[in-house]
């Protein structure tokens, strides 16, 4: 485990899935928690989790798309705990029933607003807050397989992770020198809200896992724990990149693997 005694963590989007495994994760290597969403519920639930770890949590309502909420977001965290170590820009949307052809301006505005305005407005708040502290910190963007492919089907979704992996790099060399590294998680299929659909399906389900090279759908403890060790002193030397624990489906044929999926589908 990484050692995070004495550090704060923050995650948006922690009321569920991928962000819930992370701020539980941190919680259990030592940190306090900010849990921030739109999910008053599913945020209690998540600070719950990280209580039972003897861990402190504040609960935060925050739609990532408004600067203004973002800003408010970081203020709370550093007013509450009084530091921010490491930030987790996780929040985010995946449009559906759209393809190339068909995406609407709102459907096209509001992916991009969340995934990727909203990543570079929370990275940058985070950042100024680390830098006015004085202690160095940690970054993290979460992107996606899709940051490496292309999707008829998810246009924007596609756009905004590889967005996302082009906005750390940027932030790397923008806060390097400060002690603080940005980097950018890439996980592949996992068994959250945002997959059920597929997962719903039998054949397509089976065919997702016949195609990721270890045999089975990942967990958001597998994303946790990647999270935890670019979070930690271990990775002072990891910056600007973007990790995949995706059980190594990107090393194949995406196009391929999604035409099947479709077929599997009918």
């Amino acid at each position: 485990m990484a050692n995070l005694q004495g550090k704060v963590a923050l995650v948006t989007g922690a009321a569920s899935g991928n962000g819930r495994g992370m701020a539980v994760r941190f919680a259990e290597d030592g940190a306090d928690v900010v849990i921030a969403d739109i999910d008053e519920p599913g945020m209690e639930e998540t600070a719950r989790l990280v209580r039972q770890q003897e861990r402190r949590a504040l609960v935060r309502r925050c739609d990532v798309s408004s600067k203004a909420d973002v800003d408010a977001l970081i203020s709370a965290a550093t007013s509450e705990f009084g530091r921010l170590d490491i930030a987790v820009a996780n929040a985010g949307v995946v449009e559906s029933e759209t393809d190339c052809l068909r995406m609407t301006e709102e459907q096209w505005a509001r992916t991009i607003g969340i995934n990727l305005t909203g990543v570079f407005f929370t990275l940058q708040a985070a950042a100024n807050a680390m830098i006015e502290q004085g202690r160095g910190g940690r970054l993290i963007a979460i992107a996606s397989i899709m940051a490496e492919w292309g999707s008829a089907g998810a246009p924007a979704y596609c756009a905004s992770k590889g967005g996302v992996k082009q906005l750390v790099k940027s932030f790397a060399q923008a806060v390097g020198h400060l002690g603080i590294t940005c980097n950018a998680i890439g996980p592949g299929f996992i068994t959250t809200q945002m997959t059920r659909g597929m997962r719903d399906n039998p054949a397509v389900e089976r065919m997702l896992i016949d195609r990721t090279p270890v045999g089975y759908i990942g967990d958001p403890v597998d994303v946790a724990a990647v999270a935890a060790f670019v979070a930690g002193d271990d990775a002072r030397f990891v910056n600007g990149t973007i990790i995949f624990p995706d059980g190594g489906i990107t090393a194949g044929n995406y196009s391929g693997a999604m035409r099947e999926a479709r077929e599997a589908a009918q």
